[in-house]
């Protein structure tokens, strides 16, 4: 995947490849972000994104493959999805299901 960086003042608009939702989500650095390959978007300066393996049996049966971005740091994310974004929260554990791309957190508060 290329990487681009921008500094500077000015505005930078942001478009996914394909028609779909944007959500920004703002990382504190107490939190983790699972994001599959096609739901990262962009973020700011302080987010730091690695990759994970997350296991063979997820692999055959997210559809992401074996390798996700993980997430954490302090910042804004972007994540993109085919089609809309139902965000839900369920106690500490937040779940974004997106058409085509899962994102998952952890919250340790």
């Amino acid at each position: 995947m290329a990487q681009s960086t921008y500094t500077g003042p000015g505005e930078l608009l942001l478009a996914p490849a394909a028609l779909g939702d944007i959500v920004p989500i703002r990382l504190d650095g107490q939190q983790t972000w699972s994001v599959g390959k096609d739901a990262f978007l962009a973020c700011t300066q302080g987010v730091v994104k690695d990759y994970k393996s997350q296991g063979l049996g997820k692999a055959m049966f997210s559809g992401e493959g074996l390798f996700v971005y993980k997430i954490s740091g302090q910042g804004v994310l972007f994540v993109t999805s085919l089609g809309a974004i139902i965000q839900k929260n369920v106690g500490c554990r937040f779940l974004f299901r997106l058409a085509m791309a899962n994102v998952s957190a952890d919250d340790p508060r």
